[in-house]
This record gives C-alpha cells, structure tokens and sequence, in this order.
C-alpha cells in the first residue's frame, strides 16, 4: 500500500468538501480525474499492438488470418450479458455502501439530540450544584465524542487500516480498547493514508498509466496486518452510559429505549458493511468474465480484417477500451469503502459530521422561554401577534375566578342568541322583499 502524510487526510477531515453533484465541471469528455481510462489503457495498447501486427501480416503477406464474424455475434452476445451483470451488481453494492452510511449518520444523529436534549442533570426533587453539573456535561460531551468516533473507527475499520490516525484520537483515546495501538495512539507520527486526491501522485494520467502497469505484475506482501473491530468496542462504551442514563435515572424510559434502538441500528449498519466488504463477486463469476472478454477482444483483429483493413487497428482500440473500461469500473466500486477516485468520500463525510456535532454541542440548549415567548415569534397565521400577549391570554384566563368564567360563558351564549336573532329577522326582510 503506497503512502501519503497524515497531514492531509486531517486536512480533508477538519475541512470537508461539500459534496455536489450537479455543480458545474468541464465536460466529462475533457476530464482524466475519475475516469478509469488511463487504467485500462495497457490491456488496450497490448491489443492493439497485436492487432497491427495481424494487420501488417495480413496486408503484406500471403497469409490469410482472418475468419468469419459469426463468433463476434455469439460471443459478444455472452460478454455483453456478463458485464451488465457484473455492472448492475457492483453499483448495488455501491447504492447500498451509501444507504447503510446514511442510515448510520442517521441514527448517530439521533441519539446525539436524545443525549443533548433529553438527559438533564436536574431533577425535580432536588438542586445539584455547579460541579455535578459540570460533570453532566462532560459526561454528554464525551458520549456524543464516541458516537464521532464510532463513525471515524468504521472508516478505518472498513479500509482494513491500523488505529493511529490523527482524525480519531481525540474521541477515543480515554477507551481501554483491547485493540492494538489504542494505546499509544498520542505520539505516533507514522504514515497510514494511501496516495489520493489531487495532490497524489498517482491522480494525473502518467501516474495512473504506471501504477495501472504495476497492477499487472504479481505482488507479494510479507506484512500481515490484523484489523481489529474496534467500532464494535466502542459500542460496548456507549451502551455503558445509556446503561449509567436509566440507572442515575437522569431520563425518561422513551429516551433510554430510543437510544439503545439507535444503537441496534449502528450495530445492524455494521453488520451490513462488513456483508458488503467481505462478500464479493464469487471467485469464478470474476474469472470466467476477465477470460471472456480477453478472448472476445483478442479474435477481434481476425473477424475485421477482411471488411475494415488497416482500420482494424484504431477500431480494436476502441472496442477494447469500453470494454475493459466497463469492467474496470464495475470492479472499482464493487468496493466502495476503499480510496479509488470513485469509492465513497468517507473522509467528507466523517468531517461533516464533525462539524455537525461540534456545532450542535457548542452551545447549551436554548430554552424555550428565549425563543418562543419573544415579539418575533407569530404563531398565529390569520392574526399578527406574538407569543407574548398570548401567554397573557391564558395567564388571565387562568385568574379569573368560577364565577367569573360562568359569567363570561353566559355572556358568550347571550351574544350567540342575538346573532341567531338578527339572522332571522334579516332572512324575514329577504321574504318580504
């Protein structure tokens, strides 16, 4: 695995783009950054090298190489079929990647209101003073932090990466996780992040052409690195302060059961992203359909040389640049956890988060006196007044004594008889006319 600083991916995390498809860009047909053109490019070259020589062969000598297009027709039948299989299954995995992502934002979103909102340190029964409140607080803050970091641990945890990361050590480096290298997550300055972005130096076209040649040659990696769960372990920290929530009695029963639903519910998107990392196309789907479309590219120049000449050349090239091109991108997001130019942002998505939290936990919850009972507040569509004189309403309403109040209902139904009065008396007008 290349390397990259742990500069930059702390960058990108502290500072997330903000994704937006539809914003302006140059057209797709002048732009190299995501296209997996220049990775396919060898594969396509190599057939094109063959191809000119069977054409060279076939137009300077006696040699009759070519054969009938019967096979292109059979033939591409199936590769046509096995690559929209293959496409269709690799961007539901990537479809689903994004959904489970969402759910689990979704849900850590929700148990970080219920802990700021819904768990108090006052009770009605008694005043605490300014340290257990302090201490309340600490105690939100720090859980809201492991539901950060339980976000930022799945990251890592699904890129199969060690735990000494900048991004995350402020949330969970106060956990006696088991893992190894929790512990000496502070003052570790070894490099982790793979090369990605535009400062990469794999992201021009050169650079993407050699790493793709290097692809092609088998590797061997001596190292063998565990990657333990440790999103899983944080899970076990925050059912500890729910736990701790319904035993101090500091909230209601309907929060603890939303937040251990909540935590289901990030439990469960685990579960479903390991589904989709450790279960990929089976082994022998994946082999028959790189053997069949070498072969169907590679009788191409054959079947075109009688009809086409020396354009058998520049149209093998294409033919073998979409289909390698289609194949190669099924691949790429078959995984979408990984750091490909077309894998999911979950760098932008865990710093966004960040700032989501950090913004939400920055201030102490308003209360409802400071921005409901103001003069900007109308509640009432159909008559322009405040909150204000409208709690009056109800605080005089409240005041009045029984006798009052049966006075004033008896004025109400005197008032309601004198308009049915003058109703009739208007219709007998209506008659007379």
């Amino acid at each position: 695995m290349q390397k990259r600083s742990a500069r930059y991916a702390l960058e990108r995390f502290e500072n997330p783009k903000v994704y937006n498809p539809y914003i302006f860009h140059r057209p797709f047909i002048f732009r190299w950054k995501g296209s997996v053109i220049p990775k396919v490019l060898p594969q396509s070259l190599l057939v094109t090298i063959l191809s000119a020589i069977i054409t060279y062969l076939y137009k300077e000598t006696q040699i009759n190489l070519s054969i009938k297009q019967t096979f292109i027709t059979v033939l591409g039948l199936v590769v046509s079929l096995l690559l929209a299989y293959r496409t269709n299954t690799a961007y539901d995995r990537y479809w689903e990647g994004l959904g489970t992502w969402s759910r689990m934002v979704g849900a850590i979103r929700n148990m970080t209101r219920c802990i700021w909102v819904n768990v108090n340190a006052e009770d009605s029964e008694k005043v605490i003073d300014d340290k257990k409140r302090a201490e309340h607080l600490a105690e939100k803050k720090t859980a809201i932090n492991l539901l950060l970091g339980f976000a930022i641990a799945t990251k890592h945890y699904l890129r199969e990466e060690p735990v000494k990361f900048d991004d995350i050590k402020p949330f969970i480096s106060n956990s006696d996780s088991n893992s190894p290298g929790v512990q000496v997550l502070v003052g570790s300055g070894e490099d982790y992040f793979p090369e990605t972005g535009s400062n990469s130096s794999t992201s021009t076209f050169g650079g993407k052409f050699i790493k793709s040649l290097k692809n092609l040659l088998p590797t061997f990696n001596s190292e063998s690195k565990v990657n333990h769960n440790l999103p899983y372990e944080l899970t076990l920290y925050i059912s500890s302060y729910i736990h701790s929530l319904h035993v101090k009695k500091t909230t209601d029963d309907a929060t603890i059961s939303n937040l251990y639903s909540n935590l289901n519910c990030l439990t469960e998107c685990l579960t479903s992203f390991e589904r989709i990392l450790r279960s990929p196309i089976p082994l022998a789907y994946a082999i028959h359909l790189t053997q069949v479309t070498w072969i169907y590219c590679l009788s191409l120049p054959f079947q075109l040389l009688e009809d086409l000449g020396w354009l058998t050349i520049p149209v093998t090239f294409l033919i073998t640049m979409t289909l390698f091109g289609v194949e190669k991108i099924a691949g790429e997001i078959e995984n979408p956890f990984g750091w490909d130019e077309n894998d999911l942002g979950l760098d932008d998505f865990c710093g966004l988060l960040n700032r989501e939290l950090s913004h939400v936990t920055s201030e102490p919850i308003p209360p409802i006196n400071e921005w409901i009972y103001t003069k900007e507040n109308l509640p009432f569509e159909t008559v322009n007044i405040n909150a204000i004189p409208a709690r009056n309403l109800q605080e005089i309403f409240n005041s009045n004594t029984s006798e009052s109040v049966e006075k004033n209902v008896e004025n109400h139904k005197n008032d309601e008889n004198q308009n049915d009065h003058n109703n009739d008396n208007n219709d007998t007008v209506i008659k007379m006319e």
